[in-house]
């Protein structure tokens, strides 16, 4: 863990992001624009950032900045295990003023502290201004608004869309595998792949299967059918839509198209770089992820490797294609001491000032000492537009058939036992190996959603 004090002039900066919530905030001036300025009277701002594949080196520049802006002192913790550290810091008294740690991670630390009520309500931070220059529908839904109460207590500062990224050496136009559609076509690639001596597929961690999960299940049901298992319908696993998404996994996932030592390696502890290693060596072709891949896993990818990206296949080649925008969230502790600076830094996640750092973002390979290109996109209009050319800008995609699928499962109040992400999707592992029918997946899922339902405020 790093944890380290800026001392500069700060310019309105915020740190970054997760993927559910409302975050609500009491303020400064309402402008987005670098040019607000404010003053922090020589305050200290405690920052806390999980150090993640973008590095250390963006977020000291947002800290500086930020300084540079205001009169006061960014104290910026990093750390890869940003969850323990807050927990232990929190319970003793140490609360920072703005954290960033998205939603969605194993830890669930972020639920969390959104069932404990001890997110701050940041909504008064998006005033029409700021909405008016984000990306449209960025702030509606669960990720932005976890309570479904039209309050907003996660600002979702960075985003990328997601789908299966892919070794672009070997499938593309020209290439040894055409880039399949449907899921006819990607299974059949499969077979191909596997008399090549290849894998179809891998993960990194069961976890990564939430944005495929969320674009499956708007592409099989539509826009309110997604709506609807978001906030725990109860047809969501026993509709037709609902199980050919759970067949369609299983089979995704089924020794016959699984790059064999995927389950072994899918944790935290690093294998699931072993699993990302894969799809670069040639191993495996196809992975969920999102576009940090690139500059994660930039110290051990070869000069000449070229990544792909596509959406999610569909069922059919006449459907407009679901693609699930994942958002990362920075959000402020209820009890944070400096509130409207917290705030403040906040807004300026969206200055133009943060936009231009993040999109020339780099990583530093460890071993080479070599810079690479690792561009962070801001939710704002026309940021996505800057990128150079190449598979980040790629990743965006746009057009009259793409749409765009946001939010998360709905917050509800705590249930005493239930371990939410295990019960979705830890039950992949288990399908992989046998250990688990996808009928007993099916069956786990709509206990879940009984007790999520009951639970829902």
């Amino acid at each position: 863990m790093k944890k380290k004090t800026v001392k500069r002039l700060l310019s309105a900066s915020m740190v970054t992001v997760m993927t559910v919530g409302l975050l609500a905030g009491c303020g400064s001036s309402g402008g987005s624009d670098d040019s607000e300025g404010g003053s922090g009277d020589g305050k200290t701002l405690k920052v806390a950032a999980f150090e993640g594949g973008n590095g250390a080196d963006i977020w000291e520049k947002i800290a500086a900045a930020f300084e540079e802006e205001y009169d006061c002192t960014v104290e910026l913790e990093l750390s890869s295990e940003l969850d323990q550290v807050l927990t232990k810091e929190i319970q003793n008294g140490d609360v920072p003023d703005v954290v960033y740690y998205n939603l969605g991670q194993e830890s669930g630390f972020t639920e969390t502290m959104l069932k404990e009520e001890a997110v701050a309500d940041i909504s008064d931070v998006f005033d029409d201004e700021l909405r008016g220059k984000m990306v449209e529908g960025i702030l509606d839904g669960t990720a932005a608004q976890p309570y479904g109460d039209g309050k907003i207590y996660l600002a979702p500062i960075f985003y990328t869309q997601t789908g299966f990224w892919y070794n672009a050496n070997l499938v593309g136009e020209g290439k040894e595998y055409a880039v399949p559609t449907t899921w006819d076509e990607f299974f059949a690639l499969g077979e191909q792949a596997k008399a090549d001596g290849r894998s179809l597929f891998t993960y990194p961690q069961p976890g990564y299967f939430d944005a495929t999960i969320y674009a499956m299940l708007a592409q099989a049901g539509g826009t309110d059918f997604y709506n609807n298992a978001l906030t725990y319908d109860e047809n969501t696993w026993t509709s037709e839509e609902g199980k050919k998404v759970l067949d369609t996994i299983a089979q995704l996932v089924s020794s016959d198209n699984l790059w064999a030592d995927t389950v072994s390696n899918a944790n935290t502890d690093g294998g699931f770089k072993i699993n990302q290693q894969a799809v670069i060596d040639g191993e495996a072709l196809f992975m969920p992820n999102g576009s940090w891949v690139v500059g994660e896993m930039a110290n051990s990818t070869p000069s000449d490797y070229e990544w792909g990206v596509m959406g999610v296949p569909k069922w059919s080649a006449d459907e407009s294609q679901s693609v699930y925008t994942f958002t990362e969230q920075m959000w402020i502790p209820a009890d944070a001491e400096n509130m409207d600076l917290a705030k403040d830094f906040i807004r300026f996640m969206y200055s133009d000032t943060v936009v231009d750092l993040c999109l020339a973002n780099k990583t530093t390979n460890a071993e080479t000492g070599e810079e690479s290109d690792a561009p962070i996109v801001v939710p704002v209009q026309g940021a996505a537009e800057k990128l150079p050319d190449g598979v980040i800008k790629t990743s965006f995609q746009t057009g009259d058939d793409v749409v765009a699928v946001t939010g998360t499962w709905a917050t509800t109040s705590p249930i005493e036992g239930l371990d939410m992400k295990g019960s979705i999707y830890k039950p992949i592992d288990s399908i992989s190996t046998g250990d688990m029918t996808v009928d007993e997946w099916q069956e786990q899922l709509v206990d879940v959603w009984s007790q999520c339902a009951d639970a829902m405020e």
